[in-house]
């Protein structure tokens, strides 16, 4: 029965792809030609890293938030991603707020529909004390500082999104937020609002 249920379910989704209304041939879902619909596209994550903070477990995080708007089987975020970083250096180099026709460019010269290219500026955390707050019951508080530019395009739709995020902030210790996870936020929510997806 469970056999049955799936071959159904598979004869449907085809059927829904042969089945093209009148006006629109060539057309598959979101008005794509069905051949490029059904394609797995690239998609490149660029991150360049001004503070030597960055980890694998921090790339991790941050990697979450793109696969969020761009997974299987509707693209597939490539792990090497050199011509990609070639292609964003070599647009900040000329442009340090590059615009929507720079991304697109850049996207084009990697090869690929889809580019998210992040400069992480600053991301520091450090211990402080009230100045009126000095004795044995003294609170310990922490600042904590995140600073990146963000940008994004997707040439289906032609889409285009940047940020420059600059974050600081003081909270009793506890209460504090690790930057990276402050960036991580602001990338998932910037790719959010460009795809029209919800907030965070």
């Amino acid at each position: 029965m469970k056999k049955l249920a799936f071959l159904l379910t598979i004869l449907f989704v085809l059927c829904g792809w042969a089945v093209v209304p009148s006006g629109s041939a060539g057309q598959g879902w979101a008005g794509m030609s069905r051949a490029y619909a059904l394609e797995t596209k690239p998609a490149y994550f660029v991150v360049i890293d001004r503070t030597g903070q960055m980890t694998s477990g921090i790339m991790r995080h941050w990697i979450q938030m793109v696969k969020m708007n761009y997974h299987f089987p509707y693209h597939k975020l490539q792990e090497d991603n050199t011509k990609a970083e070639s292609a964003a250096r070599a647009m900040l180099s000329k442009n340090i707020k590059p615009d929507k026709e720079a991304l697109a460019a850049a996207a084009q010269e990697a090869g690929t529909p889809v580019l998210v290219v992040m400069v992480v500026r600053n991301m520091e955390t450090a211990y402080v004390h009230s100045v009126l707050d000095f004795g044995p019951d003294s609170e310990t508080y922490v600042r904590t500082v995140a600073d990146a530019d963000m940008y994004a395009y997707n040439a289906d739709g032609n889409k285009f999104t940047r940020r420059f995020l600059r974050e600081r902030d003081i909270v009793e210790l506890g209460r504090e937020e690790d930057p990276a996870l402050t960036i991580k936020w602001a990338l998932g929510n910037m790719l959010n609002r460009m795809e029209g997806k919800p907030q965070i």
